[in-house]
């Protein structure tokens, strides 16, 4: 261990019986000051009694072709690499990083780092003075990996299971869930076994050939009889059961949320029926399940029957007052939404899996106020609301932080945000009651928020 690492004070530590190892996740590390780490999360952060109130210790895990925002903490702090390969950017100082390289940075430096490598880069983060959070209910579950099944070329279900004599929470057509990978990543996966089941949960993941972590870790690194912590279920994309007519659309991997909605309309004995869209049959995933049902379905295969579907002759050939529902590709979400809205199809609903491409904005400072604490804190366009939230010690539910699963929606009381998210409906955005603090910011100055 370097020298500047071990000028940091240590907390007296009872060592009568030699030497000790601590663990992080049952993985053994010399440590840096002889603190246990609780790892259980994204970041963890020791109770500064142990150290005396003179300093605090996070660890920090960011999968490959992960990073950090450039931001600004009032702490003094260091970075101490434990794994993993990155750079950490200093004021104008850029610096590669490894596995026992120090980076000090002194409090009100702009700062950020990034993964370069193929594996997680894990880094000890350690703040002078102190800095203390406030806990934030949590709302994980423990989950066992019961089954693993290849359901496509590039796709694999994951069967998750409750701990013993427990039960997983119901949920409604459309859910999804929040897996907090041990790699330290959150992704947000749509539920597809049938709603209500509270036995299990069944997720479908397409591994994306630019995984930045989340999808390769669980094809390469998930085995039956893993244990991982889960969120409880949130819906996005609400299915309306009682609709004369449903159509539902889906491509690719966005086959998933779409057959939860197919087995609960089945279940009811509701008018429902299915455009799937894929590259080839070898990449549509569920076919037999779906065959089995015996509703009306469309197939359109690219290798088959051409590029792209004539989304407009297949929407215009529907009852106009059916609720249309699409998953799926950007490109087809986009072109789904402009043509319900051309064609007059005003019961439309979309779920996406990427972030909608936003023209870039030069972002003003603004004043965001917290109602519960009476706090005010100035926002930069250096940082985003929520990362200026965190370093304050606010904690904030989160979770993909690109305004895609609704963890971090927070109630607006005062001001105008400024909407950048992929998942609040229209409504919500024109009530602006409501928004998502990981990417939204604000257009009015000053926004209060429900904190």
């Amino acid at each position: 261990m370097s020298d500047a690492a071990r000028e940091v004070p240590s907390p007296t530590v009872a060592a009568e019986s030699g030497p000790i190892t601590w663990h992080v996740d049952d993985r053994p590390w010399v440590p840096l000051t002889g603190l246990f780490i609780n790892r259980s999360g994204y970041k963890t952060l020791t109770d500064a009694a142990y150290t005396g109130n003179a300093y605090s210790i996070e660890l920090t895990s960011v999968g490959p072709g992960g990073s950090s925002p450039t931001h600004v903490e009032p702490h003094a702090h260091l970075f101490y690499v434990l794994s993993g390969r990155g750079e950490v950017t200093v004021g104008d100082e850029v610096k590669d990083v490894k596995a026992g390289s120090v980076s000090p940075i002194s409090a009100g430096v702009p700062h950020s780092f990034r993964n370069l490598g193929e594996d997680a880069l894990e880094m000890l983060v350690v703040y002078h003075p102190p800095r203390v959070r406030k806990p934030v209910a949590s709302d994980r579950l423990n989950a066992t990996v019961c089954a693993i099944h290849r359901e496509a070329r590039g796709i694999v279900s994951i069967e998750l299971t409750p701990q013993a004599n427990e039960a997983f929470p119901p949920f409604d057509a459309g859910s999804h869930i929040d897996l907090h990978l041990p790699d330290g990543m959150v992704r947000s996966y749509s539920l597809c076994n049938a709603p209500g089941e509270t036995g299990r949960y069944v997720v479908g993941v397409y591994r994306v050939p630019e995984s930045r972590g989340g999808s390769r870790y669980i094809h390469d690194g998930l085995r039956v009889g893993s244990t991982i912590e889960i969120s409880k279920p949130r819906n996005n994309f609400p299915l309306h059961e009682d609709a004369a007519h449903s159509v539902l659309i889906a491509g690719g991997i966005g086959i998933t949320p779409i057959l939860g909605m197919v087995r609960r309309l089945m279940a009811l004995g509701r008018p429902v029926e299915l455009l799937y869209c894929a590259r080839s049959r070898s990449d549509a995933a569920f076919v037999k399940q779906i065959e089995a049902f015996g509703l009306p379905v469309t197939w359109h295969f690219n290798d088959e029957h051409g590029d792209r579907v004539d989304l407009r002759h297949f929407l215009a050939s529907r009852p106009a007052d059916a609720h249309f529902y699409a998953c799926g590709p950007a490109s087809m979400l986009d072109d789904f939404e402009r043509l319900c809205a051309e064609l007059g199809r005003e019961h439309a609903h979309v779920e996406r899996f990427v972030a909608r491409d936003l023209p870039a904005t030069q972002q003003s400072s603004y004043e965001v106020e917290l109602r519960r604490t009476g706090r005010k804190l100035a926002v930069t366009p250096a940082k985003s609301l929520l990362q200026t939230l965190l370093d304050e010690g606010i904690e904030v539910a989160h979770g993909c932080t690109q305004g895609l699963c609704g963890a971090c929606k927070t109630r607006v009381l005062e001001g105008e945000p400024d909407h950048r998210d992929s998942v609040l409906t229209s409504a919500e955005r024109a009530s602006h009651a409501v928004m998502t603090v990981c990417v939204s910011g604000c257009k009015s100055g000053t926004l209060v928020l429900d904190l």
